[in-house]
């Protein structure tokens, strides 16, 4: 959960703009009603992360006198604000915290924040994906702030895993539900390509973030309320980044009813797999795969039944076998998992997606391999559903 976020953001007149506090952008009702392309004008600290302009990021904004790791401006397709979040804390990129130190981290936040809203705070129970506790801030009768905070265990078990700032905007129309809302994203280019468009880009960082990241992403393209570190928390993740995919899509199903997404994994077997090879083996695995390889022709088939229907693959795979875009194609062989968005049946290659930002290299929100690379490289396939 390394990424604690700042947001800057706009004067009460919104007519001149200059960096902002996070305090007096989250107190403004009108920051709801700024499209993408006006925010970062208006807020020119955050910036894109990604070409489709669905996630925009800042890390230089304060909230009074607290440096935010990383904030967070989530916009639907239509370039709706739809959440806004500012990381003071996480586990992922600021390590544990003792109990003490976690508390009255927060509770010095709660005071100030009260104080600055003028409001009484409320406190809610079990908020959004996970079971945090939110302190509520009501600005008005429909207009609200929550400081989520993260953490499990008591005494000895505690174990700190985050402190958001947190605007909510989601609608019922800002969801996809179903496959005639999905397949709406489909591409299909005059060189074969068929892909899914517009996903938002959440960058990992440099922690092992890459399964919440990945289910993050998948969940705000399908409008689901959730965030990497949200998905951490209840994936287990360690504080080192490590994540287990599995007991990661078993979190998603057993809180189904609060993220909103289905998951299950695609059935096909791999007797060719970098997983059960030397990685000196690995090129001559791949060369002798057999095009009609029964398995192999399963694989190619759920992916382009599932592409077609507008549905992203969450992918678990081993990195480095093969060369790549980008800094972290030269990393050694190692667990990863990223998405599948689509395929070039002209090409026989499928089309993934990393969340990795630009300062790995450019090119990883749209990268290719061949399905025979991808079906030797791959662990698991996770149909997720919205």
């Amino acid at each position: 959960m390394r990424s604690l976020i700042s947001l800057c953001f706009i004067i009460s007149s919104f007519s001149l703009y200059s960096q902002t506090k996070l305090e007096q952008i989250y107190g403004n009702e009108k920051t709801l009603t700024t499209n993408n392309e006006n925010f970062v004008k208006q807020n020119p600290e955050f910036t894109w992360n990604g070409t489709n302009h669905r996630i925009a990021v800042s890390k230089t904004s304060q909230l009074f006198e607290n440096n935010v790791r990383e904030s967070i401006a989530y916009f639907s397709a239509k370039g709706k604000l739809v959440r806004l979040d500012a990381w003071l804390y996480n586990k992922g990129d600021d390590g544990p915290l003792t109990e003490a130190n976690f508390t009255a981290k927060y509770k010095a936040l709660i005071k100030q924040l009260s104080e600055h809203f003028k409001v009484e705070v409320k406190k809610s129970g079990m908020d959004g994906a996970t079971r945090s506790t939110a302190y509520i801030f009501p600005i008005n009768r429909d207009f609200e702030v929550r400081l989520l905070v993260g953490y499990s265990g008591k005494g000895k078990s505690f174990e700190s895993e985050y402190i958001n700032l947190l605007i909510r905007n989601y609608a019922p129309s800002d969801k996809v539900k179903d496959t005639k809302g999905s397949t709406a994203y489909v591409k299909k280019e005059a060189n074969g390509d068929v892909f899914i468009n517009s996903i938002p880009m959440i960058d990992q960082g440099p922690k092992g973030y890459c399964v919440p990241a990945t289910i993050a992403r998948i969940g705000q393209h399908y409008g689901a309320d959730i965030s990497m570190h949200e998905i951490a928390m209840i994936a287990q993740t360690d504080g080192g980044g490590g994540t287990s995919p599995r007991l990661a899509m078993n979190a998603v199903k057993k809180y189904r009813s609060r993220i909103c997404l289905g998951v299950k994994i695609v059935k096909v077997k791999y007797k060719h797999r970098a997983y059960d090879t030397p990685s000196s083996k690995i090129l001559e695995l791949h060369s002798t795969l057999d095009d009609k390889d029964r398995d192999f022709l399963k694989f190619k088939k759920e992916i382009i039944t599932r592409i077609d229907k507008g549905r992203l693959i969450a992918w678990s795979m081993m990195v480095g076998a093969f060369k790549e875009t980008g800094i972290r194609a030269s990393q050694n062989l190692g667990g990863h998992m990223r998405m599948i968005i689509g395929y070039n049946k002209t090409t026989d290659e499928i089309i993934y997606s990393d969340s990795w930002n630009r300062k790995e290299g450019d090119g990883h929100e749209f990268k290719k391999w061949t399905f025979k690379q991808a079906y030797v490289v791959t662990s698991s396939l996770y149909d997720v559903t919205p």
